[in-house]
């Protein structure tokens, strides 16, 4: 089975995943390689009937009955996967989880089903956080599992409950990256994967298209791309994505490893990253990179260098 990212978006009950996703509808999912996995607590799938409500969500499959994490060790699983991989051979797997699905269990069967985790996103309520943290405990693994939470509905409190979400997504989850949302209007270029192309189109378009980037520009988000000729260092390559600049929240990019004819897939994010081999005899030698982030531009020359510090030494 091909390498399929996954993202997993989880949240607590009524913390406005759905409407997350269909905003991101609108921006980067907007593309028929995207496959969403819409899972249901009771029998009616009103979540699905949302999302394939949108016009660009054309491959919706709906789970219904129980919750996921605590069936997803059914070899089922895996089998059903298989099926929506051959189906639509999709860029993206979109897992809108249930309100009380504990995302880590769903990442190590999604590891264990050969595929590549691109990121958790986690919805909180703002202005229900705290009161839905004291009544159920899977909220603080929601949290401390994500990449990015999105906090959600930040309209509806004041600056003082603001704080204190903020203040406790901090304890729970140092790693993440917070993004305060209205409506679930939040960058979700960023959120998933997809949106790399994105920045690395632009990135190589320069300055005029930088010029268009709108609230992303003013948030000073760009991004670096780099490529080299050489296999790199299998060693050196892994120390040093596990030392990367804190300006970069995301990175991905196929490589040419020494001692192997197999590329490596690596995917970045928010400080946990993962290495992928696949058989890709089409893709041209040598290696090639993006890493995303805040003014990451002046992280740019440790980037180069630490790259090129990866290449293997050529040997006759």
């Amino acid at each position: 089975m091909k390498p399929v990212a996954v993202d997993i978006v989880t949240g607590f009950l009524g913390s406005g995943k759905t409407t997350l996703l269909t905003h991101a509808l609108a921006g980067p999912l907007a593309r028929p390689d995207v496959v969403f996995i819409v899972h249901e607590r009771g029998d009616i799938g009103l979540d699905g009937r949302v999302l394939t409500g949108m016009a660009s969500a054309e491959s919706v499959v709906e789970l219904a009955g129980g919750c996921i994490c605590c069936s997803v060790e059914d070899a089922r699983f895996d089998m059903a996967v298989r099926d929506l991989v051959d189906r639509f051979d999709p860029a993206l797997i979109v897992i809108e989880t249930t309100g009380i699905a504990d995302p880590a269990v769903l990442a190590h069967r999604i590891s264990l089903a050969g595929l590549g985790l691109d990121a958790v996103i986690t919805v909180v309520d703002a202005p229900e956080f705290e009161a839905s943290a004291r009544a159920a405990g899977v909220v603080r693994a929601q949290v401390a599992a994500a990449d990015f939470v999105v906090v959600n509905k930040v309209d509806l409190c004041d600056e003082r409950i603001r704080g204190r979400v903020h203040g406790r997504l901090r304890r729970w989850n140092r790693r993440a990256r917070v993004f305060d949302a209205v409506r679930g209007a939040v960058d979700c270029n960023l959120l998933f994967g997809l949106g790399l192309q994105r920045y690395r189109k632009q990135d190589e378009a320069g300055t005029a298209a930088r010029a268009g980037l709108g609230h992303l520009h003013e948030d000073a988000i760009r991004a670096v791309s780099i490529r080299s000729r050489g296999a790199l260092d299998c060693d050196r390559f892994e120390r040093f994505l596990a030392r990367l600049p804190a300006a970069v929240v995301r990175a991905k990019g196929v490589v040419s490893v020494a001692g192997t004819p197999w590329r490596c897939v690596f995917n970045y994010t928010c400080g946990r990253y993962e290495l992928n081999w696949v058989q890709w005899p089409a893709a041209p030698a040598g290696s090639e990179a993006v890493f995303i982030g805040r003014e990451i531009e002046r992280a740019e020359p440790l980037l180069v260098g630490g790259m090129a510090a990866c290449e293997a030494a050529e040997t006759n």
